[in-house]
């Protein structure tokens, strides 16, 4: 689980570079969604991560917020991001993102994932983008993480915002 979790804050760390990047023009204030807040303790046990294991992070001056819950198997991430969905495509290119449906939510899955063990998945919201992340253990039984985001998501994606 361990190594899990370093990829996990190495993924964190190349999202914080993504987003302390800056435009041209002055990005105008928005009220970001908290997930350690948003996400409820019932959504949190429900898909399976323990809401006592919560970790807070982000700025929201510099247009994000995280929160990151653990569970038996897996860790699980979510990103509030003041930054837009066209602006993740335009530096990955739309190449690197396919279509993905979680709960009844559009989303947009990052196709080239940081590691096998893990599926991320961009949420179009209107202070940004909500970002879902999810790491599983590499010790447990081989099954696709994005299966285990979407089983997750049913309980932690309606907490979202539109």
């Amino acid at each position: 689980m361990k190594r899990a979790l370093v990829m996990v804050a190495a993924g964190g760390l190349a999202l914080a570079a993504l987003v302390g990047c800056s435009s041209d023009e002055p990005a105008e204030a928005k009220v970001l969604f908290e997930p350690c807040t948003g996400v409820t303790a019932g959504a949190l046990q429900k898909a399976g991560v323990d809401p006592a294991t919560k970790v807070a992070a982000g700025a929201p001056a510099a247009g994000w917020q995280t929160c990151e819950w653990t569970g038996a198997t897996v860790h699980l991430k979510v990103f509030s991001i003041s930054r837009t969905l066209e602006e993740f495509e335009k530096e990955s290119g739309t190449t690197a993102f396919t279509d993905e449906t979680v709960a009844r939510r559009a989303g947009r899955r990052l196709a080239a994932a940081a590691a096998p063990n893990s599926c991320d998945v961009l949420f179009s919201a209107d202070q940004g983008v909500i970002r879902m992340v999810v790491v599983k253990n590499p010790t447990e039984p081989a099954t696709d993480p994005c299966v285990t985001l979407r089983h997750m998501g049913e309980s932690i994606v309606p907490t979202f915002p539109a």
